[in-house]
């Protein structure tokens, strides 16, 4: 008996140690079941991550092969544009044969030129004289070559975005005799001053005006860029892509920004979107608290309804952008929206905004829509030419377009054979459609107004040691297809 319990104790505790064994196995096989199903998670993340990274560089494939496309269509323009030069040589050549009572006068004939240099479009105004001058330089050492003993001046008065004072100014050069003026720069004067031109036949060509109120047809004003109404479509289609469905618009209390507030809300309304609010300012406003706490109130009365990424604030200034953000990001939850901040064609390039304390520009990237010229060898030529003569300024769209103003100013005084409003009024659209200029191609509208083709978006960052904020392009809009393509999403 003693030896049977002796065993049986020992089978007892044989089974106890082969019931540990087994919990012990079970446990071991539980945790590697584990790792191996957290294996098998890990994989599948890693599997998700990779299709991510597929999608994403077949996306960015697609961004190149489009790249290569826009690139191949500048090429042929390029080539379209150097026949279009030989041609245009050759027409100049006739005009001057046709117009040898000016080649043979030997007079100096006076553009006038009406520029901001103290407001707040100055650095635009500092840019336009500059290219500028230099287009009467190349107007004269071509009638020159020519054997033209014709020559052109340029007047350039400041009249400071005051109404007034431009009208002043343009009573002055009607006493000279000036018959073809290059500016003004905004569409308020341009508005204001358009009665006076009309009834004295002096003709207005602004690099800038785009106010939609202007679009006259048959009236003494041209202007060498498209009219808002484009710009509305590039701006709605801007804020809608980057995930805007409600707006609210800040704008100055002047034709440019009356009109071109309106067309921008009917066409965000059109394509899907809301307008919360609209609000306005004088010009003359120094002080934007009442507009920034508006603008704030409306965006927490609203950002439950919509997210605050899904409200757009579309800013339609000129320099005072720089103290109305200045202000604005003292305010307690700045910048408020996670989309941008979204400018337009009175901001875009401008230098005058950036590098306020604190760099806000470059926080809310502000991507701005302007009118998107054709560079071709007489664009790089300028450029090149610009930077030596001017290394302090930079020479955006409108540099451009004030070059280019100066030479139809010329071509159409040439082509009328006298230097009278009314003749070269007459023959301003057919020298516009024929001048391929440093914006490229120049053909105008029954209005007056740039026939649309396409937009930039240029937007702000900040780069460098010491940081400094500069603007940067960050796509294109076509008018097309009103479609987007961004190099540099804001």
């Amino acid at each position: 008996m003693p030896t049977v319990s002796f065993y049986k104790i020992a089978l007892l505790l044989s089974l106890v140690g082969l019931s540990s064994s087994a919990a012990g196995l079970g446990y071991y096989y539980q945790n590697r079941t584990t790792n191996l199903n957290n294996q098998v998670a890990t994989l599948n993340t890693q599997n998700d991550s990779q299709h991510d990274q597929i999608d994403s560089l077949k996306n960015q494939i697609a961004n190149l092969t489009q790249q290569i496309k826009n690139l191949s269509s500048n090429i042929d323009q390029l080539q379209s544009a150097n026949t279009q030069l030989l041609n245009q040589i050759i027409q100049l050549r006739n005009q001057l044969d046709g117009s040898g009572g000016l080649c043979s006068s030997g007079k100096t004939l006076k553009i006038g030129e009406l520029l901001d240099l103290s407001a707040d479009l100055s650095a635009q105004g500092a840019r336009a004289q500059a290219s500028s001058t230099l287009a009467i330089s190349d107007i004269n050492s071509f009638l020159f070559s020519s054997g033209c003993n014709l020559r052109f001046s340029l007047a350039v008065d400041d009249y400071g975005l005051d109404n007034s004072k431009a009208l002043l100014d343009l009573q002055s050069f009607s006493a000279l005799g000036v018959q073809v003026v290059v500016g003004p720069l905004n569409s308020g004067a341009a508005q204001f001053l358009l009665s006076y031109a009309n009834s004295n036949h002096i003709i207005l060509i602004s690099p800038s005006s785009t106010s939609l109120a202007l679009a006259i047809p048959n009236d003494y004003l041209f202007r060498t860029i498209s009219n808002d109404g484009a710009q509305a479509l590039a701006d709605a289609r801007m804020m809608v892509d980057r995930g805007g469905t409600a707006i609210i618009i800040v704008q100055r209390h002047d034709s440019y920004g009356d009109n071109l507030a309106g067309a921008t809300a009917e066409r965000f309304m059109a394509i899907g979107g809301q307008v919360i609010d609209t609000i306005p300012y004088d010009v003359t406003t120094t002080d934007f608290t009442t507009v920034l706490n508006r603008l704030q109130a409306d965006f927490t009365n609203n950002v439950g309804k919509y997210g605050a990424g899904h409200i757009a604030f579309d800013f339609l200034s000129f320099e005072e952008f720089g103290a109305i953000i200045l202000k604005a990001q003292t305010s307690p939850g700045f910048p408020w929206s996670t989309l941008p901040w979204f400018g337009t064609d009175g901001e875009a390039q401008d230098s005058v905004i950036l590098n306020v304390n604190g760099h806000p520009v470059s926080q809310v990237k502000l991507p701005s829509t302007v009118y998107a010229t054709v560079n071709n060898t007489k664009t790089l030529a300028l450029y090149g030419r610009f930077t030596t003569q001017y290394p302090y300024l930079v020479c955006d769209q409108y540099c451009l377009g004030s070059y280019d103003d100066v030479w139809l100013a010329a071509l159409a005084t040439l082509q009328a054979g006298s230097y009278d409003g009314t003749k070269i009024q007459a023959v301003m659209l057919t020298i516009a459609s024929n001048y391929y200029g440093v914006t490229g191609w120049m053909g105008l509208a029954i209005s007056g107004d740039r026939l649309p083709q396409s937009y930039q978006i240029w937007k702000v960052v900040s780069q460098g040691i010491p940081a400094s904020e500069t603007w940067v392009l960050a796509g294109t809009w076509d008018a097309l297809s009103d479609s987007m393509t961004w190099i540099a999403p804001p």
